[in-house]
């Protein structure tokens, strides 16, 4: 769970149903590249739509996309109106 105001969370950990601001992309570089090319940016809204131990199920820029759970450790978000900008975020 979120647990303070301003903390960005790894997308696995954030509860189903949350819209979210994505903050960073960790990992190596080739993960990042991926991610990017699924429209996983800094600073682009999504919402959680499944989350947990298992794949997490997001839906970004009107399409719906699943990242195993590996790869949903490497996104943080802050939930929005939590999160005015994606600089204020502290990664946990």
């Amino acid at each position: 769970m979120i647990q303070s105001k301003h903390e960005s969370t790894p997308l696995c950990r954030i509860p189903e149903g949350t819209r979210v601001r994505l903050h960073e992309l960790g990992g190596c570089p080739k993960a990042r590249a991926k991610l990017y090319a699924m429209g996983l940016t800094p600073g682009t809204e999504l919402e959680i739509i499944q989350s947990g131990s298992g794949p997490c199920k997001l839906r970004v820029r009107g399409s719906d996309l699943v990242l195993g759970h590996g790869m949903s450790q490497k996104v943080f978000a802050c939930p929005l109106g939590n999160c005015p900008s994606e600089v204020s975020c502290n990664k946990k």
